[in-house]
């Protein structure tokens, strides 16, 4: 495989974010906004929508392919880890000579831990 091109975002997910997403999705589930309610969970603690993550990978795309990948395309998309609020979060690929015109986006947190990894089919 010889690499062509590599490009990332670095971004921290602050709560403001979280909270201006459920507003605009209509998604108030309160592991994302109730901070008592969250702790008593799984998580410990809210935590961001994976929908918001992921958008953020596909304003991330669309920013690197425009309009190339939009009309043809297809995701897959695995969701790993959660996102906490405050958590910075890197996201990048590499274009590589893959089969069937895939490009691999992985979005993982500052320690390596995996959040969603997007297998784009161009």
């Amino acid at each position: 495989m010889v690499v062509i091109m590599k490009t990332k975002l670095e971004i921290i997910i602050t709560q403001k974010m979280i909270d201006d997403y459920a507003e605009a999705s209509k998604d108030y589930n309160p592991i994302h906004i109730d901070e008592e309610f969250a702790k008593k969970s799984i998580f410990k603690s809210r935590i961001a929508h994976g929908m918001l993550t992921l958008s953020i990978v596909m304003e991330f795309i669309y920013k690197n392919f425009n309009k190339e990948w939009y009309n043809n395309s297809t995701l897959e998309t695995r969701f790993k880890n959660p996102v906490y609020p405050n958590e910075k979060l890197i996201i990048e690929y590499d274009l590589n000579k893959l089969p069937n015109n895939k490009i691999i986006v992985k979005c993982h947190k500052e320690n390596g831990d995996e959040i969603l990894t997007t297998i784009l089919v161009l």
